[in-house]
């Protein structure tokens, strides 16, 4: 028994480290080149029933909306969407996606960022600080010395 906080410590310090890879990965997100989109078409696409047995049949219909745009990179032409990265958002309700929807008219200028060697593969929208991913980052560290003290002292 005196080694469950060793485990529970070592657990805890490998899912900091691959929470904390996230951040890194964002961090480099944020620096990939912009380019200033247009927003070509947009959709929602309600989810099949293979989702949802999958999730269980009680599982509620989810829609995702989808955004499709073209922009320029090195004057060459690049089409994409939203599914590519970040995934298009899911929601409970077809009014709900069509409502998200709104802010994404087709002929916005909307600005990207797309990966150096695959343009295709755009995040859209400002730079963004994952919060959430440095939080659980901390917490796990938080948790892992907790459990080395506790190993430590028994």
């Amino acid at each position: 028994m005196p080694e469950l906080p060793l485990l529970i410590a070592i657990a805890a310090l490998a899912g900091a480290a691959f929470s904390a890879y996230g951040v890194w990965r964002r961090r480099a997100v944020n620096a990939w080149p912009r380019a200033t989109a247009e927003v070509v078409a947009t959709e929602v696409i309600e989810l099949g029933s293979r989702v949802q047995n999958r999730e269980g049949p009680e599982q509620e219909r989810r829609y995702l909306a989808r955004v499709a745009v073209r922009f320029e990179v090195a004057g060459e032409a690049v089409a994409t969407d939203n599914r590519r990265f970040d995934a298009a958002p899911s929601f409970r309700s077809r009014e709900a996606a069509q409502a998200w929807l709104r802010d994404y008219p087709v002929g916005k200028a909307l600005e990207v960022r797309h990966a150096p060697d695959d343009p295709r593969l755009a995040q859209f929208g400002p730079s963004r600080l994952p919060v959430r991913r440095i939080g659980l980052t901390l917490f796990l560290l938080a948790m892992a010395g907790f459990a080395l003290f506790l190993h430590l002292k028994g």
